[in-house]
């Protein structure tokens, strides 16, 4: 995972969550649309199984924002109350009208600052108020 976001984190900048746009010759170029969505990523809490992704509603199909030819970012103001754990933008790109969408995906943490530090001084528990789990086979549900 390469990128590190803290929660509340706004506004998101050119640095944080970006996608750059090739030809085949390797030159920079806009497409006719870029859009993305953030998914947080679903796990079970008792086996670390990965269970699926879901969606930011604010960020559907929201605009990749141009910081120079062929080069944009997810401008995603994030509310304090998104909850930490593993994420996924996915970028959506269509090079040309009648092009197919071509689908680029990254994964990325959101923490909380507090938990910087405790890391940091070597204060984390890692526990925190997670909802009652109920185990159901493949993933957890929340009770």
């Amino acid at each position: 995972m390469a990128v590190t976001l803290y929660r509340g984190q706004d506004p998101l900048t050119k640095n944080d969550l970006n996608v750059y746009i090739l030809d085949q010759q390797g030159n920079y170029f806009s497409p006719f649309r870029i859009t993305y969505t953030i998914y947080r990523v679903i796990s079970d809490r008792f086996n670390n199984q990965e269970c699926g992704e879901e969606p930011m509603l604010e960020t559907i199909d929201s605009p990749g924002i141009p910081f120079g030819i062929g080069q944009f970012f997810a401008a995603w103001k994030m509310p304090m109350t998104t909850e930490n754990g593993p994420y996924r933008i996915h970028w959506s790109v269509k090079q040309y009208p009648d092009s197919p969408i071509v689908e680029e995906i990254e994964q990325f943490e959101i923490i909380s600052r507090a938990n910087t530090m405790n890391d940091v001084m070597g204060n984390s528990s890692r526990t925190g108020p997670f909802p009652h789990q109920t185990y159901k086979g493949g993933c957890a549900e929340a009770v």
